[in-house]
């Protein structure tokens, strides 16, 4: 997960330098990650990488964590929606979706960051945690697809088209656009829509 993970900072893209201090089973539980360009560092603590910069979401994740979900039936959900048909590839589950981010993460044989997931989700082989009051944190046209639930606002659901890959999967909340997607299809609380196709431009040969 560590080399798909970008600094907040507006500035030009670039992989993080890491720290560990303490591996457990491959799961890098404390550390550091550092930015070459601006200097910005974010700390790993007890396997969760804090991209918060002070911010206080202790309150958004104390709501979720009185929200009771069967998480295979989240999981099978999230799993359509995204379309996780491709072993290994990366998603992003996002607030409450990220209930189902071990279920799914074995279900369909792929990698999962969950941000701003709810206490009770752990860290583990398959699935990284993050925390962020802003941008998600991932390099562009880095993942198969995102999931928000309605904590998010707008500017999220921009950055969740920015790090989806073309053609990759949105899901968002119907009280939110969907931003420079397209919508294939909604229902009374989210909408999946499609990032655009990359646009590769033709030139005649001289």
């Amino acid at each position: 997960m560590i080399d798909l993970l970008r600094c907040i900072n507006a500035h030009e893209d670039t992989w993080l330098v890491a720290s560990f201090r303490e591996v457990t089973n491959r799961i890098v539980t404390e550390g550091t990650l550092g930015c070459p360009i601006c200097g910005a560092e974010y700390e790993i603590t007890n396997g969760v990488v804090d991209f918060t910069r002070g911010e206080n979401i202790a309150e958004y994740e104390a709501e979720r964590a009185h929200v009771s979900h069967r998480r295979e039936e989240l999981a099978t959900r999230a799993g359509a929606y995204l379309d996780t048909t491709q072993p290994g590839a990366t998603i992003v589950l996002a607030g409450l979706w990220a209930y189902a981010a071990q279920e799914l993460a074995e279900m369909a044989d792929l990698r999962v960051i969950a941000v701003n997931a709810p206490r009770a989700v752990k860290e583990s082989e398959r699935v990284g945690l993050v925390r962020s009051a802003g941008p998600i944190p991932l390099a562009s046209n880095s993942c198969h697809g995102v999931a928000l639930d309605a904590w998010f606002n707008v500017a999220t659901v921009d950055d969740a088209v920015r790090v989806a890959k073309p053609l990759g999967r949105i899901v968002g909340p119907t009280s939110l656009s969907a931003s420079t997607a397209v919508v294939l299809a909604h229902d009374e609380q989210y909408w999946v829509a499609e990032k655009a196709a990359e646009m590769i431009p033709l030139r005649r040969s001289t």
